[in-house]
């Protein structure tokens, strides 16, 4: 799975030759400059030589910003580049006036390729810029600090930066959740209550208590019941009945446990027959294991983790029943630079469901709400959340995902497109910079070394029905 990693140290770039210097010699060395290369191809049509570093630095610089709040980068700023490689996407950009930052997308250990391509960036500066400029630069390479990112984004302000992470740090304290904790053997367990019947025999048994072996037959198969008791759904006991009223003496453990003493020598107190000779009948019940994964859908929420595991979030980015002044949340996942936010229903998603979950997305700021319903989205709901889209101001969306095998290719799908959005929002700047789009090239390359598969979620959206519509 395509990982992101970003580091800074105090080498700034001042003035856009500079950069067009540190982009010469890494292209020089064989990386391949995305912005410079269609800029000298679009002078290759023209039948103009290939620009040098004096021309490209004129293209790529001359206007001042029109405010110093500016959410992109003003007009005057230098502008870095976005670097194509075999594995990798990587790029540099000036990270304020002092710092200089250096980033990478991998599918493979970012960490190494980071390490990698900021040797590349220093060995780049010290051959290429004044000596007297390298001696004042530090090539200690960090991680980004919440706060510098934090002033990246809101541009220019870092009293507006700070009121940002106040605001943050106050709705996150507000939220109360806890960690993704379950055995192998819940896992196996919420798999095979995946399926309809066997979870529909579960529920049965867990409103009626308890249930005679032949009452269960008629719920379940002999092998389905087999599996049950051998994944610890299911508890196996047996009821000692009376003879002649039938009404129930007791429960026993096993069939050996009512010819044992002292229960051997018990009698009934209506028939006073001895309790051997008494009817007993095998009964199923359900376990504490599955009156727990049944609580709250949990089994569910086992069952979305792992699936979220397997296709590259990190386990400790998972959070399960958020909760905050009331409002719970049944999943939230904070990784790849997203925050999403799931809503689990082993049955129909109605209208009453929707409100409170567009009002949670909302007021947490998750980017992403996932509908993962066992059942299905009702068309009210749906028509709810299409009327939403042309009314929110915060930009999020919802996503439907109905059914197991819908949930399994859509999670799949997301995850993918997460990781993929930090590579699309490090370009942002340049692209918003030059005016036009450079993701579906880079999303191309990555696709070819990723085996070709499609960024696009194949889950529906509230605004996608809202465009159809």
């Amino acid at each position: 799975m395509l990982r992101c990693r970003s580091a800074v140290a105090k080498a700034g770039v001042r003035e856009q030759v500079e950069m067009e210097k540190l982009v010469s010699h890494l292209r020089d060395t064989g990386y391949v400059p995305l912005m410079r290369s269609a800029f000298a191809g679009a002078c290759g049509v023209l039948g103009l030589p290939e620009p040098g570093d004096q021309l490209v630095a004129k293209a790529f610089s001359g206007w001042e910003p029109t405010s110093r709040y500016a959410m992109r980068p003003g007009r005057g700023a230098v502008i870095g580049e976005a670097f194509l490689c075999d594995d990798a996407v990587c790029l540099v950009s000036p990270h304020g006036r002092e710092m200089l930052r250096a980033s990478v997308a991998a599918a493979g250990d970012a960490d190494e390729a980071l390490a990698r391509f900021c040797q590349d960036v220093e060995r780049a500066i010290r051959a290429r810029f004044d000596g007297r400029r390298v001696k004042g630069m530090d090539f200690t390479w960090r991680p980004p600090s919440q706060r510098e990112l934090s002033y990246e984004m809101v541009r220019y302000s870092a009293e507006r930066a700070d009121a940002y992470l106040r605001l943050v740090a106050a709705r996150q304290a507000k939220l109360q959740f806890r960690e993704p904790e379950y055995s192998a053997q819940d896992l196996e367990c919420s798999r095979f209550l995946v399926d309809d019947s066997a979870r529909s025999f579960i529920v049965t048994l867990a409103r009626v208590g308890k249930m005679r072996r032949k009452e269960a037959a008629e719920e379940a198969d002999a092998q389905a019941l087999g599996r049950f008791l051998s994944i610890g759904l299911l508890r196996q006991e047996y009821l000692l009945t009376c003879r002649q009223d039938q009404h129930t003496i007791c429960v026993m453990p096993s069939r050996d446990a009512v010819k044992g003493e002292p229960t051997a020598s018990l009698r009934c107190s209506v028939c006073g027959g001895a309790f051997p000779d008494e009817n007993l009948q095998e009964i199923y019940s359900l376990t504490a294991r599955a009156k727990n994964l049944l609580d709250g859908s949990l089994w569910m929420s086992v069952w979305l983790t792992e699936l979220l595991v397997e296709n590259g979030v990190r386990r400790e980015a998972v959070r399960w029943s958020l909760e905050s002044q009331g409002e719970e949340l049944d999943v939230m996942v904070e990784d790849f630079d997203s925050r999403v936010f799931f809503e689990l229903k082993d049955r129909e998603f109605g209208l009453g469901d929707a409100y409170p979950f567009v009002y949670r997305l909302t007021r947490y700021r998750g980017r992403i709400g996932v509908v993962a319903t066992m059942d299905k989205v009702s068309p009210d709901a749906k028509a709810f959340f299409e009327e939403d889209v042309e009314r929110r101001d915060f930009p999020s969306e919802v996503r439907y995902l109905e059914g197991p095998a819908t949930i399994e290719t859509g999670i799949a799908a997301l995850v993918r497109e997460m990781s993929l959005s930090q590579v699309r929002t490090l370009l942002r700047p340049f692209y918003e910079r030059l005016g036009f789009d450079l993701w579906p090239v880079v999303e191309a390359r990555i696709g070819r070394w990723m085996g070709g598969a499609s960024a696009a979620a194949t889950a529906p959206t509230a605004e996608a029905s809202a465009a159809n519509a």
